[in-house]
């Protein structure tokens, strides 16, 4: 080994010295990265498991009269079923469970007073409550618990009423990565899964809604009406529909999606109600579109020995 001077020491102490730390720094970066990400999945799965506890409670089978069995003193006349009474009849004996085991409001809205409504799709992981607030895209990142952050909850923006009665209704929620909140939706990708899974249902506080999926379609990002909302302040304003809200939207994926979007026959009209699961994805929107084909007092039940209504 040849000789080496102080100062040649001294540079390559150095040298060792600034490795070791830049190593150091990496791993507390790592460490630091780590810690974050299995906070941010801990903190996801708390929140998930709090929906599950929410179910669990809410959810109770409705011990109300029902609404449609006929006096014994007013005997009413059978008539030929129609077809809504039809549909009911099947769905009642597909989907029992959906129409009989249905959430308590009292109990939603003691856990979080914006809850309104209640989905729930068969085969999915979809089982929330859909909320809102007047600050707009609130829940986008806000919990249940008005924690912020993810998973967010389900929600409608300002610009839908929670009635559920406007031409078009857009429930928005985070495509997680796990699978929960909207992130089961891709599944619809899969001609196979949405030809045994056409139905899912919404429950207000006095009536079950059943709708069946009409439109599903990778879109853009462009805010879906950007006709009907505008941007006043940095949010989105409704103004007003103007009945074209479903034409632009089957223009709109026809331009966008193409050939890969599904479109049920018949196509949805004007005179539909229709609810769109919104969720993202890839630089693109993804949407689920259901007309709404099913709409029931919550205590109402249909006598299965029966040829029609009563």
């Amino acid at each position: 080994m040849g000789y080496q001077s102080w100062e040649q020491m001294e540079r390559r102490k150095k040298i060792r010295r600034v490795i070791w730390i830049v190593l150091l720094l990496l791993f507390l970066c790592s460490a630091a990265y780590c810690g974050y990400h299995f906070y941010c999945k801990w903190k996801e799965g708390k929140q998930q498991q709090n929906y599950e506890d929410l179910h669990n409670r809410a959810f109770t089978t409705p011990s109300a009269t029902p609404t449609d069995v006929p006096s014994t003193a007013t005997p009413t006349p059978t008539h030929a079923p129609t077809q809504e009474e039809l549909l009911y009849k099947a769905l009642r004996a597909e989907y029992a469970d959906f129409f009989t085991i249905q959430p308590d409001f009292d109990i939603l809205r003691s856990e979080n007073e914006d809850i309104f409504a209640y989905i729930a799709i068969p085969g999915t992981i979809v089982d929330y409550p859909i909320l809102s607030h007047e600050v707009e895209d609130y829940y986008l990142d806000h919990n249940l618990d008005h924690s912020k952050g993810y998973p967010g909850c389900l929600y409608i923006q300002n610009c839908n009423d929670e009635s559920l009665d406007d031409a078009v209704t857009i429930v928005y929620g985070h495509n997680m990565k796990n699978g929960t909140m909207f992130g089961s939706l891709k599944d619809y990708n899969d001609a196979e899964f949405l030809g045994t899974h056409p139905y899912f249902f919404v429950y207000g506080e006095h009536r079950v809604m059943v709708y069946e999926i009409v439109i599903v379609s990778h879109i853009s990002e462009e805010h879906l009406f950007s006709d009907d909302y505008v941007k006043r302040d940095g949010k989105w304003v409704f103004t007003e529909f103007d009945g074209y809200e479903t034409a632009r939207m089957l223009e709109r994926v026809r331009k966008e999606d193409g050939d890969r979007a599904y479109i049920a026959a018949p196509e949805p009209t004007a005179e539909d109600n229709l609810m769109v699961l919104s969720t993202c994805g890839e630089g693109r929107r993804f949407i689920i579109v259901g007309k709404r084909v099913l709409d029931i007092p919550r205590d109402f039940q249909h006598d299965d020995n029966t040829d029609g209504a009563e």
